[in-house]
């Protein structure tokens, strides 16, 4: 098995699905919006939302780098690769699978740290 091929397909993989996850919280930004509302109390509705959208976005913009790192065949050092892969992996049920993958990645290729203890 091409070690790179399962790279770019994983990076590839995370920027596909974070396209669509983008596309659909965009579009359902409305009712999201009335939702916080109806649930929060009054005028505090718009705070949480304003932080929950910003907690969506670093996830979102986590997939990319990820994504973008695996395409380029980059390397992160430790401090940087696991934060990404926590944040990839609270964005979702497909975000743990497509975390765990790039997980088992990095340790195959001997750049886990792990492997290098």
């Amino acid at each position: 098995m091409n070690l790179a091929l399962v790279q770019k397909g994983i990076g590839l993989a995370l920027v596909l699905s974070g396209a669509v996850l983008l596309a659909l919280k965009i579009t359902s930004i409305p009712e999201t919006k009335e939702s916080w509302d109806a649930w929060a109390s009054p005028n505090s509705g718009t705070f949480l939302f304003i932080g929950a959208l910003a907690a969506e976005l670093l996830f979102l913009a986590a997939r990319f780098f990820l994504g973008y790192v695996h395409l380029k065949s980059k390397h992160l050092g430790p401090w940087g690769f696991y934060p990404l892969i926590v944040f990839v992996a609270l964005s979702g049920l497909s975000g743990i699978i497509l975390g765990v993958a790039s997980l088992a990645i990095r340790i195959w290729q001997g750049q886990g740290y792990a492997a290098k203890t």
